[in-house]
């Protein structure tokens, strides 16, 4: 038996290439693959012997052992693709291959980064709020509606102005081509358009700095975002020329409520954004499952080394 990492994600995620770059200085075999990769470029053999799934995943450069999988980085892979079939049998190929191949991987005996019924289930921005307070992290007054009137009255309730973010994919695709919607501050008097589907709203929190804090396992990488724009300052996605990256301390308060935060949703990766006001204070914004950071990895930031390090570590147990 030769442990193995398995790593599922896109082709040409830089993080991932980092990763698997990583791994390659150490003896522990890694197998790559794309769920896209399947079936053409991925050949699955899977028996079920005595509750086990044993069997081999194959493409064109090598095979592994399904028993010999140990650790499991999954990210972002892309959707199956059946582009010889009509819409119909493709949809009914996707599924097959959803629970043929997605059933016999979520079945390994393996420790994952992140298994995806967990990294699902933890993509809910409620759920996320809840938790963080439930343990112990401080989190912004928050509303959740499709009511207009519902938003005036938070408003004046909070005392302080609102901002709203979105709550799904923030890219939208429309008949002028595309945009990406950012966090900014709500205009009590432009509602139009909140009846049509759910909004969050949140207090603005005052703001020292925002944190990018990264979790790897059960370590908290966190990162001090200096915003030099006014637009990085409301949300420094929106201007990532105007942003200087600092490692940072993180208080004792928060790792321990970031690690109960990550023990309840059974994660093992998080990319948490939180903001620091004036008096030091951390309050917790959200926490991506599959967040990206690829961006802040750098020598004083060793994110890549720590992913690749816990994957390593997983099959030497």
């Amino acid at each position: 038996m030769t442990n193995t990492v398995l790593v599922v994600d896109d082709p040409f995620e830089a993080g991932t290439d980092l990763v698997v770059e990583g791994l390659s200085s150490s003896d522990i075999p890694v197998f790559r693959m794309d769920t896209a990769d399947f079936p053409r470029e991925l050949e699955l053999r899977a028996t079920n012997v005595d509750g086990q799934w044993a069997g081999t995943l194959s493409n064109k450069y090598r095979s592994i052992a399904l028993a010999d999988v140990k650790a499991v980085y999954w990210n972002r892979p892309n959707l199956f693709q059946f582009p010889e079939l009509s819409e119909s049998y493709a949809h009914w190929a996707r599924g097959a291959a959803r629970i043929g191949l997605g059933g016999v991987l979520m079945s390994l005996a393996a420790r994952w980064m992140n298994h995806p019924s967990r990294a699902s289930v933890a993509e809910f921005k409620p759920q996320q709020l809840r938790t963080a307070r439930s343990m112990g992290l401080a989190t912004p007054r928050t509303l959740i509606t499709n009511s207009a009137d519902e938003v005036r009255a938070f408003a004046e309730n909070v005392e302080v102005p609102l901002i709203t973010k979105p709550l799904g994919a923030p890219h939208v695709v429309h008949s002028r081509g595309s945009e990406t919607m950012y966090t900014r501050e709500v205009d009590l008097d432009a509602l139009g358009g909140v009846e049509l589907t759910a909004h969050l709203f949140q207090e603005r929190v005052p703001k020292q700095y925002e944190v990018r804090l990264i979790v790897v396992d059960d370590i908290c990488h966190s990162v001090k975002i200096k915003a030099h724009s006014e637009a990085a300052r409301t949300d420094w996605r929106s201007d990532y020329d105007a942003l200087e990256y600092e490692p940072i301390e993180t208080p004792t308060d928060v790792i321990n409520g970031v690690r109960g935060y990550m023990a309840r949703l059974a994660l093992t990766y998080a990319a948490m954004d939180f903001i620091v006001q004036p008096d030091g204070r951390w309050t917790f914004l959200e926490a991506n499952p599959s967040g990206q950071w690829a961006w802040l990895n750098r020598p004083e930031i060793p994110l890549a080394a720590s992913i690749a390090h816990t994957l390593e570590n997983w099959c030497r147990r």
